[in-house]
């Protein structure tokens, strides 16, 4: 009975979306299903309201604008999976099938953690950056000048506004002055728990990486968008990525790099301003949008490639062949040999 009646519910509310009872081939977006959902919400299952918000959230970060209604997705009919990925990952962000803290839920079925439409978070604005730059340009040393920008990250605390459930702030460390920076999307596990970025297992694969090189952690940047771990380890959404992103752009201003290694989908999109697959932006040179730039940022070079998570769970000859081949690029730009 109760999956019987939850269908019925999700078609009434897909039905009710674009204004006619007959059941349309395709919905309009996962976000606007639903918010026509709310209305049920108090009647339906807390694991049925949690699968719903992270088959959403999935779709929505794979390009998806539509719910196809010819059958019911069976993890909805089914309940939480019980079957998780060998090897499952604890070090990068990742949309989970681990139901997450009740809080997180609340907010994910009313709009505050789904799409780019959030009531919750749209009403807080980013930190302006000339208020960001007031913390640490009467500063002259760069790890002093990092120091003073994590002192006001840390008072101002945009994470507050979506995620309290971390145990560290992980803003990020190594030469404050290097050439060479990494950015990923979030903290994980052990990143949350020792305050450092890239130090579970994804960290351990990109030291590798780093040291074949011909750097060390000492001589590189690392950081992340976010600087909290998200609960369930689930992806930034880009309103969570808009308001932690002044910060990382003046990591970069202070920095000053001179290329930076994009690990993953979210930070590539975020510092390119673009939604392109990663597939499309990977193995070639980019450079920050006009506008960045405009705000005293200085130009760089960006080569995209996949997050070290992801090769974990993908370890295949063509993946760390794709993976090395841009990274090669990286060694040629900074005129560096390879101590492969």
């Amino acid at each position: 009975m109760r999956q019987a009646s939850l269908r019925r519910r999700f078609r009434q509310a897909t039905a009710e979306s674009v204004g006619s009872e007959q059941m349309p081939s395709i919905a309009p977006s996962p976000e606007i299903v639903l918010s026509r959902m709310l209305c049920y919400h108090g009647q339906m299952h807390d694991d049925a309201r949690r699968l719903i918000a992270q088959h959403a959230q999935t779709a929505r970060l794979l390009g998806v604008d539509f719910l196809p209604l010819s059958a019911m997705p069976s993890v909805l009919i089914q309940g939480t999976p019980s079957v998780a990925p060998d090897q499952p990952d604890q070090d990068a962000p990742q949309v989970s099938s681990e139901p997450r803290a009740e809080s997180r839920v609340h907010r994910a079925l009313s709009g505050g953690a789904l799409g780019d439409q959030s009531p919750m978070l749209l009403s807080v604005s980013p930190i302006a950056s000339a208020e960001l730059r007031t913390s640490y340009e009467h500063l002259n040393n760069p790890q002093a000048r990092l120091d003073g920008l994590g002192a006001k990250y840390e008072t101002e605390a945009p994470h507050q506004h979506f995620n309290m459930q971390f145990t560290r702030i992980v803003f990020g460390e190594g030469d404050p002055q290097a050439d060479l920076m990494f950015i990923g999307e979030a903290p994980g596990e052990q990143e949350d728990l020792t305050g450092r970025p890239f130090v579970g297992r994804a960290g351990q694969l990109l030291e590798k990486m780093i040291q074949a090189m011909g750097f060390s952690r000492e001589t590189v940047y690392i950081t992340n968008v976010l600087k909290t771990r998200p609960p369930g380890n689930a992806t930034p959404t880009s309103q969570e990525a808009a308001l932690c992103e002044p910060y990382l752009m003046e990591q970069i201003r202070i920095i000053e790099p001179k290329v930076i290694v994009t690990l993953g989908l979210p930070a590539t999109q975020l510092l390119l301003k673009v939604s392109s697959p990663m597939r499309s932006m990977r193995g070639r040179w980019h450079t920050l949008p006009t506008k960045v730039i405009a705000d005293g940022i200085p130009q760089v070079e960006i080569m995209p490639t996949y997050h070290p998570a992801y090769l974990l769970r993908s370890y295949t000859q063509e993946n760390r062949r794709k993976v090395w081949s841009d990274l090669m690029q990286v060694m040629d730009k900074l005129g560096v040999a390879s101590r492969k």
